[in-house]
């Protein structure tokens, strides 16, 4: 017998089974056909249980014998009452006094026969093979002339020299039979990949899972369990939760609401815990508990922040590290907060040196994708030959000087994280049309590759550019401009902020353990300054300020010397030169330039060394006079 075949038909006669065997073909239909009766049929039943057979078709009392031996499902061939009529009718050829034995109950009377067939028929009904014999035996006695029944009866009866006739089968029946027997197997098939894949499951999640009957034992207890509990599975299935795991609570489930993320001391360990009731319909049927040590969930997400710091993918900064307390930032500050909770592109726009990236980071931590990458790319670093490679990566191959195995792309390292677009106002139009791709489409295609690879990726874009005139001047796409402009956030520059400049001062000289102390005219000429570099100009004023007096008070001739392309205006050599020092430090540096490059006559290179600054220094300031 095949081990492939999973349906075995015993037919009790071979013109059954021969009928079989053309239906089975006729239809495609995968079937084992044997022919036997009563204890050979049972032996086969055995037999079909070792090579992987599923179910057994068969009937009448070869049948019931074996479903008493066997424990394989039985399907009874379909019983069509009109091979009943059939049967009686051939039955008649031989006498008029006919016997039916048949194991279940006759659909007609025994009057309805008479008056249809103008025949007399007794029905005996039997449920065992012992039945069958004592009945054949009372028929003979009571004069029948032929015996109608199944072929153990038939053949009983003719070795007692009895004319019998089989109650047949025809086709039709032999293939609803058939295909309920196919679709029992298909059914167990289904729910044996269920059963295999939920197995596979409970057995290799990181959770332990342990399940209980409603009687509370333990009727599942998987290998993270046995870890977690330093238990064996074999010493505690079968046995109630609470005579086996320390300080169980699974069974107040039973009797409350489910429970969710509950700390639980079991001795071995503090689990992180779930408790919730299994039920069908209204019926409580038992309780599930899933759990992890919360050692080992601490040690995984050190684990994943190691990985990540490795790569350099990691926003550092948090909107508590942003420090200030002016309106503008404040304002600016919620925005990005009540940003942070969606998914959708972002625009951060401001002058250069205000902390976009600190905003980018700070979304990114404060956003749901926290614990996944965040890939900071300075889009005007990336050349146009080696864009698309760098964001989208390439296989092998695709160009000269490829790596070999290819390499993943940022948006491929972002994956399930953020992708910050620095600088977006500095790429290429055929390069904008790229990113415009990605947003629209979700998907990015390798250099060299035909395949599209879908990514979730969270885009935050910054710039410092007005990108709307750039729209309309033709230097950046209107559609991307559109994509990205979804939610905005402008990051306000020093100079409107100057409130916060004390405590920048305190934060910069704490975080490079410096003490630094300014007195109130020194600190009035940082704040009236109106910083063009923001807060990065700030940090390197204060870096070499720490360099040069450590942890000095900074008076106004400590600062006068260390910026002198600053405050150079103020040094006493330049107050002798009749340059004003009148009204804000804005309108001083504007005066003391125009009145330079009149006592030099325009010469740009002396003006600059009568203010005591750099020719480059002067030039810039002239460009945004």
């Amino acid at each position: 017998m095949s081990e492939k075949n999973k349906i075995l038909f015993i037919a009790p006669y071979k013109k059954m089974a021969d009928m079989v065997v053309e239906v089975a073909k006729q239809f495609n239909i995968d079937v084992k056909v044997e022919t036997a009766l009563m204890e050979e049929a049972v032996k086969l039943a055995k037999k079909a249980e070792k090579y992987g057979v599923e179910i057994i078709i068969s009937r009448g009392a070869t049948s019931a014998a074996i479903k008493k031996e066997c424990s394989l499902p039985i399907v009874e061939i379909y019983e069509n009452n009109l091979e009943i009529l059939r049967a009686i009718q051939e039955a008649l050829k031989y006498g008029k006094n006919l016997a039916l034995i048949w194991y279940n109950e006759i659909p007609y009377k025994e009057d309805f026969l008479y008056t249809l067939l103008q025949v007399d028929v007794r029905f005996y009904k039997y449920e065992t093979r012992d039945e069958i014999e004592n009945l054949v035996n009372m028929a003979i006695k009571e004069k029948a002339d032929v015996i109608i029944g199944g072929a153990y009866t038939v053949h009983f009866a003719e070795k007692l020299g009895k004319k019998g006739v089989i109650i047949g089968c025809d086709r039709e029946s032999i293939l609803w039979t058939l295909r309920q027997a196919q679709s029992i197997v298909n059914i167990k098939k289904e729910e044996e990949i269920k059963r295999k894949r939920i197995e596979t499951i409970i057995q290799n999640v990181h959770d332990g899972i342990i399940a209980v009957d409603q009687k509370g034992v333990i009727t599942t207890f998987n290998p993270m369990a046995e870890a977690i509990m330093k238990l064996k599975a074999s010493d505690v299935i079968g046995k109630h939760a609470k005579d086996v795991i320390p300080n169980t609570k699974l069974y107040e489930v039973f009797e409350g609401e489910d429970q969710f993320d509950q700390l639980q001391d079991v001795g071995s360990a503090i689990i992180s815990t779930n408790r919730v009731k299994m039920k069908i319909k209204d019926e409580i049927v038992g309780a599930v508990a899933t759990f992890q040590d919360v050692t080992k969930i601490q040690q995984l997400e050190q684990k994943i922040r190691q990985k990540l710091y490795s790569k350099g993918h990691v926003a550092h900064y948090k909107f508590d590290d942003i420090v200030g307390k002016s309106p503008a930032l404040m304002s600016a500050k919620n925005i990005a907060k009540k940003f942070a909770q969606t998914d959708e592109t972002i625009l951060i726009l401001g002058e250069s040196g205000t902390g976009k990236e600190m905003f980018a980071q700070s979304i990114h931590n404060e956003s749901l994708r926290r614990n996944c990458p965040f890939v900071a790319v300075n889009c005007a670093e990336l050349s146009e030959s080696l864009f698309e490679s760098e964001l989208f990566g390439y296989e092998e191959g695709a160009f000269t000087g490829a790596k070999r195995g290819g390499k993943e792309g940022l948006f491929l390292l972002a994956h399930e994280g953020t992708i910050f677009l620095d600088e977006i106002s500095e790429l290429p139009l055929p390069l904008q049309t790229a990113i415009l791709r990605v947003i629209q489409e979700k998907t990015i295609r390798p250099v060299g590759s035909d395949k599209m690879i879908p990514v979730d990726v969270r885009i935050i874009a910054a710039s410092n550019k007005n990108l709307k005139k750039m729209v309309e001047e033709g230097r950046f796409r209107q559609d991307l401009f559109y994509r990205l402009n979804v939610l905005t956030i402008r990051i306000p520059s020093l100079k409107e902020r100057k409130s916060d400049i004390p405590e920048l001062i305190k934060s910069i000289s704490m975080e490079y353990n410096h003490n630094l102390h300014f007195t109130d005219e020194t600190l009035d000429m940082l704040i009236n300054y109106d910083w063009p570099g923001n807060v990065r100009e700030l940090l390197n004023i204060m870096k070499r300020l720490m360099v040069l007096y450590g942890n000095s008070t900074i008076k106004r001739e400590n600062l006068l010397d260390a910026m002198p392309e600053v405050f150079g205006f103020y040094n006493d050599n330049q107050a002798n030169s009749s340059l004003a020092l009148e009204g804000t430090l804005a309108e001083i540096i504007r005066n003391s330039i125009e009145k330079a490059l009149k006592i030099t006559k325009g010469n740009q290179s002396q003006a600059a060394k009568m203010l005591g600054v750099s020719r480059t220094f002067l030039w810039r300031k002239l460009r945004q006079m």
